[in-house]
């Protein structure tokens, strides 16, 4: 198994928006993702529409759009959810290009597992 681990809490907590704050990732080529939040409960959705205009603009994190709610489960009980709450890891099945993350506010740590089996 190949995992990627990635402690986003800054970049996160810097990006605030109307109403909190949020983050954008890819997770092309993994075949699952694990978000473990702490401090704040986040939204979780997906997206495989990286905004590009061909031919002037390549994909990526900040151009992405059409996102959608997506869900997982947690890892604590195996209940299906679409937030990831305060430190109660979630796992989610790769299925868009892009994954965004919206809270209320700042996190003390926003934590994300990508991983590829085989």
């Amino acid at each position: 198994m190949l995992a990627q681990y990635l402690d986003l809490t800054d970049q996160y907590n810097t990006n605030e928006t109307e109403g909190g704050n949020v983050i954008v990732f890819e997770v092309s080529n993994y075949d699952y993702c694990v978000i473990q939040s702490i401090g704040v409960a986040v939204d979780i959705k997906a997206t495989i529409d990286g905004g590009a205009i061909e031919g002037v603009q390549d994909d990526s994190p900040t151009t992405a759009t059409n996102f959608t709610t997506i869900g997982g489960t947690k890892l604590i009980d195996g209940v299906f959810t679409t937030t990831a709450t305060n430190n109660s890891p979630v796992r989610l099945a790769v299925v868009g290009r892009y994954i965004k993350l919206t809270g209320s506010g700042p996190a003390t740590k926003l934590l994300i597992m990508l991983a590829k089996i085989g």
